[in-house]
């Protein structure tokens, strides 16, 4: 079973947008990372690029969560990279309502609650920000992570 459609590459000079559709099931997370890798090399940002860490971990966690607390109620989840001059635009959409916020302190069980925390973090880290985008219908929203290049 295949969990995501064939990636979409599209010029709006000067930007370049890359979008994948996943499905919201465990074997997006690496297929996701995979793309992303993928689509970073083909842009110049190879493995040893200091964003492509950065990168590979906002992937990660964002679409991580969206399989975790969103599947039920989206069944799709949507990578989008934006590539423009000066910075990088990393988006993850899903149709789950909620709007999650970063936790104070992880879950007591150790069962999550640091990811939106780290994805913060190392936005910071790399000089870039963080923002939760809900949708104009109020039935999804964006996790966007803006990053300088």
């Amino acid at each position: 079973m295949a969990v995501a459609d064939p990636p979409q590459t599209v010029r709006y000079s000067p930007t370049v947008r890359y979008r994948l559709s996943l499905a919201t099931v465990p074997a997006s997370v690496p297929e996701a990372r995979r793309s992303a890798r993928a689509e970073l090399a083909a842009r110049g940002l190879d493995a040893d690029h200091p964003l492509t860490g950065t990168v590979l971990l906002v992937v990660s966690e964002l679409v991580t969560n969206t399989v975790r607390h969103a599947a039920a109620r989206s069944p799709r989840v949507t990578l989008q990279l934006d590539f423009e001059p000066g910075e990088l635009t990393i988006r993850v959409h899903d149709r789950h309502p909620d709007c999650p916020r970063r936790r104070e302190t992880p879950y007591p069980d150790g069962s999550g609650g640091w990811g939106l925390n780290l994805v913060h973090e190392m936005a910071l880290l790399a000089g870039g920000d963080t923002a939760t985008v809900a949708d104009p219908d109020g039935g999804g929203k964006t996790m966007v992570v803006r990053l300088p290049r």
